[in-house]
């Protein structure tokens, strides 16, 4: 059977891909890559004999039109979920998880193609439940409702209702068969740190003392990721769904979230004091499904218990925190190639004409984040309106007008290509516009928020900009401070004199104090140099990468 995963390389997806090709399917998975998580699991998947992977960009009809028909089976699991990702852009969520359904709906062929699966939320009808309309446990025939459309958190049920109704309406128009699936608190190994159980089975293997539980008085039923695959491989196996919405979860266990607490505490052997916090605003008071007509329809039973669940789960991560501990935290280089040394590092920031897609998706599938450079302040190419006279003593690079609208849209042009070329983030150097021409830090900021929207949920590292704290911090998540102990000095490196470095200790004395990833870059040419850096950036909180003054050196 041939079968096609739109959104393949996320958690649901890749469990569903490796069952999908145990059971003997030739699977094609379509993915962004963008929030897929980085590790063993996905390069395992996608190494796999009867298993093909694509890298595009499913908002794009350029895309979809570079897809072949002929499937059996077609899911569509793509969108922007995790609640720090909705809140963060729900314009983002909205545009993407439509746009998704919209180009499948225009390039599906019913004679081509066979069932759809489309992947819904609980989300849909939470507003229901908590305006008392709703009963528990849910059926599916229950009024759906958003309480609150402005509230960014209700971005994603919005995109998954819209998603519904399109598919329902489009089915019927031009006929081809449909199953809509609404999952329940599906968790999991490999789901990202955004969902109560992984994020909880984290912060107590970091030893969190006191141990926070938002929502403490909140109840959910929980469902383990291999029970949910099964449900959806029967649903698409049964000819009496065609055309239903149907629930996906384990209704034979509610969990009140303080219980889970103490279930992960006792999984992971961490003895703490549960601390009860307020639930996140917008977050539904008590969460069951009612699983009736999906027995009805194929005789679906959960058969993981939330104990055996978290211990699975505890496992996974656990493995992967140790895996991730041994790796070296950034390199930043400048050259092209060597992808076995960048694969030792977590983050790697590259120069974007030096890497292929392919090359990123193969650093992406070995656990590496990458980062496109983007020069912000000044310009190494040919003549352009937007350039200044001046030119940077080092590099020689033209100086620009940081508000030129040529120069923003050549920016951001930059950023977008990056970023569709499958970049997980972006790295913008000379943000030191505050010592040259400060009178353009607005401008600048300006831009900075200009490319967060672009970037969306992408990660964003800055280099430097300190003068521009702390609304820089609001854009960015992350922080570099070049040459923090090293300088060089024209024939060679040396530490920097005294009253310099008290007075850069001083600055990471205030970048500690903001919700930042903090870096070092320096430079040395000697062991005790760079002992010197090393010991210097760690004593501030930095994860510290040494290099050349060129950034040629891994």
């Amino acid at each position: 059977m041939r079968t096609l995963l739109l959104g393949g390389a996320g958690f649901i997806g890749l469990h569903l891909a490796r069952r999908l090709a145990a059971d003997g399917h030739q699977v094609c998975i379509v993915d962004d890559f963008s929030r897929a998580r980085h590790d063993h699991d996905l390069t395992a998947v996608c190494e796999h004999p009867a298993v093909t992977v694509i890298s595009a960009d499913l908002t794009s009809p350029d895309a979809w039109a570079g897809l072949e028909h002929g499937w059996d089976q077609v899911y569509l699991l793509a969108a922007v979920v995790g609640v720090r990702n909705v809140e963060r852009d729900p314009a983002r969520v909205i545009r993407v998880n439509t746009l998704t359904v919209m180009h499948l709906l225009d390039w599906i062929r019913p004679v081509e193609d066979g069932r759809v699966f489309f992947a819904s939320t609980s989300e849909v009808y939470a507003g229901g439940v908590e305006a008392g309309v709703v009963g528990i446990p849910t059926s599916e025939n229950v009024p759906l409702m958003i309480s609150d459309i402005a509230a960014p958190r209700f971005a994603y049920a919005t995109s998954k209702l819209l998603g519904e109704a399109a598919l329902l309406h489009g089915a019927t128009a031009k006929l081809f068969d449909l199953v809509i699936g609404r999952f329940h608190n599906v968790y999991g190994p490999r789901m990202g740190g955004d969902h109560v159980i992984p994020e909880m089975l984290m912060r107590a293997m970091n030893g969190e003392e006191p141990f926070a539980v938002p929502g403490a008085d909140q109840y959910r039923a929980f469902c383990y990721i291999d029970d949910a695959v099964e449900a959806v491989l029967q649903l698409m196996q049964s000819p009496k769904a065609s055309r239903r919405i149907v629930h996906i979860g384990n209704d034979t266990e509610t969990t009140k979230i303080v219980d889970l607490a103490t279930l992960v505490l006792e999984a992971t052997g961490h003895v703490a004091t549960v601390h009860a916090e307020p639930a996140p605003s917008g977050s539904v008071s008590r969460r069951w499904p009612d699983l009736s007509l999906l027995r009805r329809l194929t005789g679906y039973e959960p058969k993981v218990s939330l104990a055996e669940g978290v211990i699975r789960t505890r496992d996974w991560y656990r493995a992967s925190m140790r895996l991730t501990n041994r790796r070296k935290s950034i390199a930043f280089y400048y050259g092209n190639g060597h992808l076995d040394r960048l694969a030792e590092y977590r983050t790697v920031v590259l120069q974007p004409d030096f890497y292929s897609a392919r090359d990123l998706i193969h650093l992406r599938q070995r656990g590496v984040r990458t980062l496109a450079y983007l020069s912000l302040s000044e310009d190494q190419g040919p003549p352009a309106p937007w350039q200044r006279d001046d030119r940077n003593p080092d590099w020689g690079g033209h100086f620009v007008h940081v508000d030129h609208p040529g120069w923003v849209e050549n920016i951001l042009n930059q950023a977008d290509t990056a970023l569709a070329m499958g970049f997980d983030g972006l790295f913008l150097d000379t943000l030191n516009v505050e010592l040259t021409y400060p009178q353009d830090v607005p401008h600048l900021l300006a831009l900075i928020s200009d490319l967060r929207r672009t970037a969306g949920s992408a990660y964003i590292l800055a280099n430097r900009g300190f003068g521009m704290l702390p609304d820089l911090a609001e854009l960015v998540n992350g922080v570099l401070f070049e040459s923090f102990s090293v300088r060089w000095i024209g024939d060679g490196y040396a530490p920097w004199p005294q009253d310099v470095l008290e007075h850069h200790a001083q600055i990471a004395e205030g970048l500690a104090e903001l919700d930042l990833d903090l870096y070092a870059l320096d430079y040395a040419d000697s062991d005790g140099l760079a002992a010197f850096a090393t010991r210097r950036a760690e004593q501030f909180g930095m994860e510290v990468f040494i290099s050349d003054r060129a950034l040629s050196r891994l």
